[in-house]
C-alpha cells in the first residue's frame, strides 16, 4: 500500500464529499480505518455504525493535485439507512459501493436496493461511482489454495455490473489494506477530474459571454459614428469643414470608447 498524502503547503486544496453504501457486514467502516490510519492494526471488533460518521483524508489525484476527501460512512441496517440518505447525498460528489465477494447477498442487494435508494435521493448521473468488493483476503485466490473457495461473487458478475450501472471496479482487503488507497484515489481522481471539467467549461462560457458583449458594443458604437458622420456630412455643407469635423471626431470617439468599455465590463 503506498504511502499516505501530504497537504499543500501555502495551498488549500478542494475539499469533496465521499459517500460509503452497502449493507451491514460488508467491511465499509473497515475500509475508511484502513485508509486513515494505515499503519493501525486494524480492529476487528468493529461495532456495526448506527448514525453517520465521516472522516477528512487528503489524497492525491492522477492529475498531481492534493485534494481533500471527506469520506462519509452510514449504518447499513435499512432502520437507519432510510431515515439518514437525503441528508447523506446532499452535496456528495462520489459514491462508492461496497459489497463482501464471499456474500452474494451483499452483492444482489446492490442493485435491489442501494443502486434504488441512490437514484431516490440524489442525482446519480452526477455522482462519480465506484464498485468494492472487500474482503479479498478471504478467498483461495488470495491464499493460493484453489482446493476450495469461499467466493460468491465473481470478478466477471462484477464488472457486469459495472457496465450496467457505468462504474469501475476494485477488489480489496480492509485486512491487508490491498488495494484499499488505490480505491480511494481511484474515485478521487474522476470527481477532481469531473470538477476541473466542469470549470473549463465555465470559464469558456464566461470568456465567449465576454467576447460577445464586447463585439455588440463595438457594433453598437460603429453604428453611432456612422449616423454622426453623415450628420457631419449634412452640417459642413452649411458650416465650415474643419470645425464640423474636428467638433464630430471629439464627441464620437468619448462616447464610443465609454460605451464600448462599460458593456464589455457589463459582460464581465
Amino acid at each position: 500500500m503506498s504511502g499516505r498524502a501530504t497537504s499543500t503547503p501555502g495551498g488549500k486544496p478542494p475539499l469533496y464529499k465521499i459517500v460509503m453504501l452497502g449493507d451491514s457486514g460488508v467491511g465499509k467502516t473497515s475500509l475508511v480505518a484502513r485508509l486513515t490510519n494505515p499503519d493501525r492494526p486494524l480492529n476487528h471488533d468493529i461495532s456495526a455504525t448506527m448514525g453517520i460518521e465521516f472522516d477528512t483524508q487528503m489524497l492525491d489525484t492522477p492529475q498531481g493535485h492534493k485534494v481533500k476527501a471527506q469520506i462519509w460512512d452510514t449504518a447499513g441496517q435499512e432502520r437507519f439507512a432510510r431515515v439518514l440518505l437525503p441528508t447523506y447525498f446532499r452535496k456528495a460528489k462520489g459514491v462508492i459501493l461496497v459489497y463482501d465477494i464471499t456474500n452474494i447477498k451483499s452483492f444482489e442487494s446492490l442493485s435491489e436496493r442501494w443502486m434504488t435508494q441512490l437514484n431516490d435521493h440524489s442525482n446519480s448521473d452526477d455522482l462519480a461511482k465506484l464498485l468494492v468488493g472487500n474482503k479479498s483476503d478471504l478467498t483461495s485466490e488470495s491464499s493460493g489454495d484453489n482446493s476450495s473457495s469461499s467466493r460468491e461473487v465473481t470478478a466477471e458478475k462484477a464488472m457486469s455490473f459495472c457496465q450496467e450501472y457505468g462504474m469501475e471496479f476494485l477488489e480489496t482487503s480492509a485486512k491487508s489494506g490491498n488495494n484499499v488507497l488505490t480505491a480511494f484515489e481511484k474515485l478521487i481522481g474522476i470527481v477532481h477530474d469531473r470538477a476541473l471539467n466542469n470549470n473549463n467549461s465555465s470559464s469558456s462560457n464566461n470568456n465567449n459571454t465576454t467576447t460577445n458583449n464586447k463585439n455588440n458594443s463595438k457594433s453598437t458604437s460603429g453604428s453611432g459614428q456612422n449616423k454622426g458622420g453623415n450628420n457631419n456630412n449634412n452640417k459642413s455643407e452649411s458650416s465650415t469643414g474643419g470645425g464640423g469635423d474636428d467638433d464630430g471626431t471629439v464627441n464620437l470617439n468619448a462616447s464610443g470608447n465609454e460605451g464600448g468599455d462599460d458593456s464589455g465590463a457589463c459582460g464581465c
